[in-house]
C-alpha cells in the first residue's frame, strides 16, 4: 500500500470513526460485536472482529516477512514457537489505527462499567509499543505469561482448524480419557484443551471462575489489561497452522475531567 492509498484509507477510517461525547460510537459496520466488553471474571476482556480489509493487509505482511531469520522475534517472546517475526517497524497507519480505536472503545466501555472505577477523561492518546505475529504449528504453544504496555491484544488471521468442531480438535491422545492404571478399568478425563487460547485470573478454588476460553477464528481481536497472564495450547493437526498478530498499546496521556493529566 502507497501512501496515497494509505491516505485515502485514513481519511474514510475517520469518517467511519466519530466521536460524540468522548463517547466512540459505532459508524456503519466497522464494529462487528455491539457487546464486546466481557467480564468473565475480575478484570475485562474485550472480543471483536476486525474487517476483512485489515486481516487482508496482515495477510500480505505476514506472507513477505513470517518466519525470515532477519526479523526473528522467538528470543524475546515466551512463545515455543519457531516462527515469531518482528512486525512494529513494517505494519502501517491504517492496521495501526484499527487496533488502536478497538483499544478506545475497551476502555471508553469500560468507563461505563459500574464495576470498574476508572476516571472520567476528555482525550486519550495511545501508542503501540510492539507487535509481532506466530506462525503456530502443530505441537508449538504459548505457556502462561503477562504482557508489557497497559493493553494487550491478539489479532487471528488464520486458524486452519475452523473447519473442524471443538470435538474434532480435542480428538487426541491427550485430551482423550485414559485408563488410571493397569489393574483399574476407571476412566481419567484429561481437560480437553488443543486449540484454545486461555485468559487467567486468581487463584483455582470452589465456587470461583479463573478462566476465559476461546477458539479463535479469522479475524478476531481479543483486547485484555497488560497484566493479565494467558496461555495458548498446542494443536496436533499436522500440516494444520494458526497465525495470529499480537501486541502491547500504551496509554500516553489521559486528560481527566479536573484537568489533570496522567501519564504512563
Amino acid at each position: 500500500m502507497n501512501k496515497g492509498e494509505e491516505n485515502i484509507r485514513k481519511q474514510e477510517y475517520d469518517e467511519e470513526y466519530k466521536t460524540k461525547d468522548g463517547k466512540i460510537e459505532r459508524i456503519g459496520t466497522y464494529f462487528a460485536n455491539e457487546h464486546p466488553v466481557m467480564f468473565p471474571f475480575g478484570p475485562p476482556v474485550y472480543l471483536d472482529k476486525l474487517p476483512e480489509e485489515i486481516i487482508r493487509e496482515l495477510d500480505v505482511l505476514i506472507e513477505h516477512l513470517g518466519g525470515k531469520p532477519e526479523f526473528d522475534a522467538s528470543g524475546q517472546l515466551a512463545g515455543r514457537i519457531k516462527k515469531q517475526t518482528h512486525l512494529t517497524e513494517h505494519i502501517s497507519n491504517t492496521v495501526q489505527e484499527a487496533i488502536i480505536q478497538h483499544c478506545n472503545r475497551f476502555y471508553h466501555f469500560c468507563q461505563e462499567a459500574p464495576q470498574i472505577e476508572m476516571p472520567g477523561f476528555r482525550q486519550l492518546s495511545m501508542q503501540i509499543q510492539s507487535i509481532w505475529s506466530n506462525i503456530q504449528e502443530a505441537r508449538e504453544y504459548n505457556p502462561p505469561h503477562a504482557h508489557s504496555g497497559d493493553f494487550s491484544f491478539v489479532i487471528y488471521t488464520r486458524n486452519d482448524l475452523e473447519h473442524m468442531s471443538l470435538e474434532q480438535i480435542q480428538d487426541n491422545e491427550y485430551d482423550k480419557a485414559h485408563i488410571n492404571n493397569e489393574n483399574s478399568n476407571q476412566e481419567m478425563q484429561n481437560q480437553p484443551l488443543a486449540g484454545l487460547i486461555e485468559l487467567q485470573y486468581g487463584e483455582p478454588s470452589w465456587f470461583n471462575w479463573t478462566q476465559f476460553r476461546h477458539v479463535p477464528s479469522r479475524g478476531d481481536i481479543i483486547i485484555f489489561p497488560n497484566w493479565l497472564r494467558h496461555t495458548v495450547y498446542a494443536h496436533y493437526e499436522a500440516n494444520h497452522i494458526r497465525v495470529s498478530v499480537a501486541g502491547n498499546v500504551n496509554i500516553l496521556n489521559v486528560q481527566t475531567e479536573d484537568n489533570k493529566q496522567k501519564h504512563t
